[in-house]
């Protein structure tokens, strides 16, 4: 069964991080988004992916996955280390990436800002609410023939 990702965080108000904000909205399809995207598919874990920016307040990372959650973000961790390292910068309540770069630190402050959807789990799992998937149990690896 699938797992879902719904990492908000609220970024800095200062104008360092809304000019940095402002390059990566103003970069991310062509230097930024290739770089998911390989990482994403060299996973074969994800389902579907998408970064989100709510009125320059907000930046969200939300994905559905299979497998253990903190092996999926230390996969991330490792294979897209420039792209988190931007986006906890900008972000409030976050330490240095020093303090960021290392599986517990950077799996804690993911799962921190990870937002519970509504509903129940269908997984059992306290931490998640409700995620529909009309694939069943089915993996990426399964519905990609693997």
């Amino acid at each position: 069964m699938a797992t879902a990702l719904n990492m908000t965080m609220a970024l800095k108000q200062d104008p360092q991080t809304q000019a940095i904000l402002a390059q990566v909205k103003a970069t991310f399809a062509q230097s930024i988004q290739p770089a998911i995207d390989a990482a994403l598919r060299k996973s074969q874990i994800v389902h579907f992916a998408r970064v989100l920016v709510i009125d320059d307040k907000y930046i969200q990372v939300i994905t559905e996955f299979d497998g253990d959650k903190q092996q999926y973000t230390e996969f991330f961790r490792k294979e897209l280390q420039p792209v988190f390292k931007v986006i906890f910068s900008m972000a409030e309540g976050v330490p240095s990436w020093d303090e960021l770069n290392n599986s517990n630190s950077f799996y804690k402050y993911s799962k921190g800002f990870n937002v519970k959807a509504l509903g129940q789990s269908t997984s059992g799992d306290p931490d998640e609410g409700w995620l529909f998937s009309a694939y069943g149990d089915k993996t990426v690896k399964d519905l990609l023939g693997l």
